[in-house]
């Protein structure tokens, strides 16, 4: 439209320039009626009339008389008109979950999520009794540090990515190059920060993080000297940092380190890095008293015999070293604070659970018993059994070769005539074996083996079996499973 002069436009020329500039504008809004701004704009001044009074003196009227005094706002607006939302659009979804989300690396967002995914199913995989167990901070400690740590993030991306790809479809020989592109970024920010000494993160709970990744890996693919490499480093800096006391805001990380360190033992024969006698300076940790957890609680008739055997009775009557008592005592106690908590649905602290690993499973890496003694097959015993309520690396394709090794061994040369140990202990040791470090229905030495010894007890049904068991030590959660199966293997 041209116009000349200086008079204005008409107001009908005024309307069509206005439609014409707004074209397109407001595509996709919805306008309010004006009944409802009109109601809103009513709401909206009774609200701040109300929120006033709450903390002034009565709101006045135009005449100055007190409005009435209400609770809430909600409350005003629903006594005197009804609520009209007005029409939303939603956008829809763009992109993925992690997409909006800064991190410490520019990587896919489909990493990130692999990450999220493992995070979300480990503690179900390497922890039977994640039920039974509280987690204190367990996004702050292990998934904040992927927005500002580089080397933690690619080392978090290269383990979970290990797991899908290699562990859970049982590939050992498969690695992806994306795979490794996050191992050697790893690698290689960690180097970086070892080196710069104005680093102030060098002994973080991130750093050992990483390396403690990279201690699993090179666990997982056989390769034990690095695995054992990783793991004094981990050592070292624990010292430089203070010690083991250093951790307590972080007691998970302190576990799992100690789990890889117990496990790469039990897997090889190999003497411990921590608590090692002749070259760690940390005190082994006492073991816990454990029989605080029953004395505040009244006793329940139709789950006690499931829940806590006689330990201290058991380890009397069965006829052992002084130094093996103590360990047997305090591993059948925390079997009967986990079914306890598992009938009761509570939970033990992480602490709890680490301060029993820790001092029963290196007490007995470290005894030496004659290898014919009853003592030494008890010893293996514990050992087994704790591999399977502590550690749980089979769940990703590790199995403890000396470990097993020398227990059938020692069942070999060990003899009911020969040997003080009863038949029902004889028993409970051969199904401990069975859960954790035998696969009876393939091994047929050992199924015989089985098969006798619950011939030679009478036992006739599960349910006997599985009383026989709790009257030593037993975990339902961990064991009913397989220990059914090796049970139903062997009757039949």
């Amino acid at each position: 439209m041209v116009k000349t002069g200086v008079d204005k436009f008409n107001p009908e020329d005024r309307k069509l320039i206005r439609s014409h500039v707004m074209k397109g504008k407001n595509l996709g809004k919805v306008r309010p009626s004006r009944r409802a701004r009109d109601l809103n704009e009513t709401d909206s001044r009774q609200d701040v009339s109300v929120s006033c009074s709450d903390t002034a003196s009565p709101a006045r009227g135009r005449d100055g008389s007190s409005l009435p005094q209400t609770s809430t706002s909600t409350t005003l607006a629903s006594d005197f008109h009804p609520v009209i939302e007005p029409p939303a659009t939603v956008p829809r979804k763009f992109g993925s979950t992690a997409s909006a989300i800064r991190f410490a690396d520019s990587i896919e967002p489909a990493m990130v999520e692999v990450v999220l995914q493992f995070s979300s199913i480990a503690k179900q995989l390497l922890f039977p009794l994640e039920t039974c167990i509280f987690f204190e901070k367990r996004a702050e400690n292990w998934i904040a540090p992927l927005a500002v740590d580089p080397a933690y993030l690619h080392a978090m991306i290269f383990t979970s990515m290990y797991y899908f790809e290699v562990i859970q479809p049982r590939r050992s020989s498969h690695t992806s190059q994306r795979m490794l592109y996050h191992h050697h970024q790893a690698l290689s920010l960690l180097r970086e920060k070892l080196l710069d000494r104005l680093d102030d993160t060098q002994l973080s709970n991130n750093t050992l993080s990483v390396v403690l990744s990279f201690a699993g890996s090179a666990f997982w693919t056989g390769d034990l000297r690095f695995a054992t490499n990783h793991i004094e480093g981990m050592r070292k800096i624990a010292n430089l940092r203070g010690g083991l006391s250093t951790f307590k805001n972080n007691e998970k990380l302190l576990v799992e380190i100690l789990r890889c360190d117990l496990g790469i033992a039990a897997h090889s024969g190999a003497k411990p890095v921590f608590f090692n006698s002749a070259s760690s300076s940390e005190p082994r940790l006492p073991y816990p008293d454990l029989t605080l957890f029953f004395e505040t609680r009244k006793p329940d008739p139709a789950t006690e015999g499931s829940e806590r055997a006689d330990s201290a009775t058991f380890a009397h009557a069965i006829e052992m070293d002084d130094k093996l008592a103590p360990a047997w005592k305090t591993l059948a106690d925390f079997c009967s604070v986990i079914n306890l908590a598992a009938n009761s649905q509570k939970r033990i602290t992480v602490g709890t659970f680490l301060e029993t690993m820790a001092s029963v499973m290196y007490r007995l890496l470290d005894m030496y018993f004659e290898v014919t003694s009853g003592d030494e097959m008890i010893r293996l015993g514990l050992l087994c059994f704790s591999c399977d309520v502590f550690l749980q690396w089979q769940h990703l394709g590790m199995s403890y070769i000396h470990l097993a090794s020398l227990f059938r061994d020692c069942f070999a040369r060990l003899t009911t005539t020969s040997s003080h140990l009863s038949p029902q202990l004889v028993l409970w040791l051969l199904m401990v074996g069975a859960v954790s470090v035998f696969d009876g229905s393939n091994d047929i030495w050992f199924n015989n083996l089985l098969r006798n010894s619950i011939r030679r007890c009478k036992v006739d049904s599960w349910s006997e079996m599985r009383d026989l068991l709790l009257s030593f030590m037993w975990i339902d959660l961990v064991h009913d499973k397989r220990g059914k199966r090796a049970f139903d293997s062997a009757s039949s």
